[in-house]
């Protein structure tokens, strides 16, 4: 008997853990184009030196949507991702861990995942798909051949949340593993839930916003407010960055729905003139915060 089998929740954990840890390589070392040139170091150059920070984030990419291809098919069986013939596991006689044995290959895991009518991969994926298996076998034999950029690695990155994961699941499943770390909320609850937003600032600065937004499942290209909730509890203490991912749903002049990405919140806003003189915005949420500049309405008096 095989013991020990994995079951879809392991695999998807998998998936996503990778898949955070090849965004945060890039994220947490990407210098400020304004930084570095101010020393007289071009950012193109700086990620040439680095190749090594890319390539290993673009093998956990790799790893990710291999993982993410396993937890689909164990949905059906763990037994299905195994090699070989059933009768020449060696079980018969014997208990045997799941660890023990051979699971398929990537391209064999794609077969089945199209074949067992999981998902359907387009010629422009599957060609996406083999140019990563390529790149991740040059890396791991240490041949690659040409240059990783960041924008590179993101535009891969894209191609598997729309294409492979599905627009939006991706991005549940990373807030739901950052919302579950053993660690979330030693600091500030509020203000590490709403700390996801640099994930889409990060992302749009690459890829623009429709392209994240397509990710997100979103239209970004419309016009963005900020979310009455994140913004303020990521500026509560000091000032770290905007949250200003939400947009009206529908959208439409009169629209009193604020739907932020972030939060995964709908709010309720009033469709007033802001009050500061210098902003044009007229959305403004029930904490009394005009949503386009964020500044605090006052009382007439």
């Amino acid at each position: 008997m095989i013991t020990n089998k994995p079951n879809q929740v392991d695999f998807e954990r998998q998936s996503i853990q990778y898949l955070i840890q090849a965004l945060d390589l890039i994220i947490t070392n990407d210098p400020s184009s304004d930084d570095i040139e101010e020393h007289g170091v071009n950012k193109e150059d700086y990620w040439k030196y680095h190749q090594g920070i890319l390539n290993n984030s673009l093998t956990l990419m790799f790893l990710s949507v291999e993982n993410y291809l396993k937890k689909e098919i164990c949905a059906i069986s763990p037994l299905l991702l195994l090699t070989g013939e059933p009768k020449k596991w060696g079980v018969s006689k014997s208990n045997k861990k799941y660890s023990e044995l051979f699971i398929h290959s990537f391209d064999d895991l794609l077969v089945l995942y199209q074949e067992l009518g999981l998902g359907q991969i387009t010629e422009q994926t599957a060609s996406k798909l083999e140019e990563l298996r390529i790149k991740r076998n040059q890396i791991t034999h240490g041949v690659l051949e040409g240059i990783i950029t960041p924008k590179y690695v993101l535009e891969t990155f894209y191609t598997l949340m729309v294409h492979v994961w599905g627009s939006r699941i991706w991005w549940d499943q990373l807030k739901s593993h950052v919302f579950n770390e053993p660690l979330f909320g030693i600091y500030d609850t509020d203000h590490e839930r709403a700390s996801v937003t640099f994930y889409i600032t990060f992302l749009i600065s690459y890829l623009g916003k429709s392209k994240t937004g397509e990710m997100l499942g979103v239209n970004l290209k419309q016009r963005n407010y900020y979310c009455p909730s994140c913004n303020y509890w990521l500026n509560h203490e000091v000032d770290v960055g905007d949250s200003n991912f939400a947009v009206l749903t529908p959208n439409t002049p009169t629209s009193t729905s604020l739907y932020c990405i972030v939060c995964d919140t709908v709010y309720d806003v009033e469709r007033v003139k802001c009050k500061e003189p210098d902003c044009k915005g007229n959305v403004i949420g029930g904490d009394g915060y005009c949503l386009t500049c964020f500044s605090e309405q006052y009382e007439d008096s």
